[in-house]
């Protein structure tokens, strides 16, 4: 089965396998266990509600593609909490735009 674990792999995963001590696996366990210490920090992260405090309006973006980002952000977010959505599309707005002065009246 290691043979064939091998045989599936491409670019940085293939080029690991090829480079690994010969006879250093013993059996489809081990290989596993090897591959997953060295390629779980490359996948892609779980998204949360505190991501999206990461999107903030720039200057002359038009409210409207500023919130469609935020919406599309909160789409992929599983289980978004509302408040801290509400929270981070406030806190990235632009302080000089009428939505955030009307919001902190």
């Amino acid at each position: 089965m290691c043979k064939v674990f091998g045989s599936t792999l491409t670019g940085p995963a293939l080029q690991w396998y090829i480079h690994l001590p010969i006879k250093s696996i013993k059996s489809f366990a081990a290989i596993s266990d090897k591959f997953m210490e060295q390629f779980t920090s490359s996948r892609d992260l779980e998204k949360n509600s505190d991501d999206l405090y990461e999107i903030i309006q720039h200057r002359n973006e038009p409210l409207r593609s500023y919130i469609a980002l935020i919406n599309q952000a909160k789409v992929a977010i599983p289980e978004c909490n509302a408040d801290t959505a509400i929270s981070a599309f406030k806190r990235g707005l632009l302080p000089e735009g009428y939505l955030y002065k009307e919001l902190i009246k």
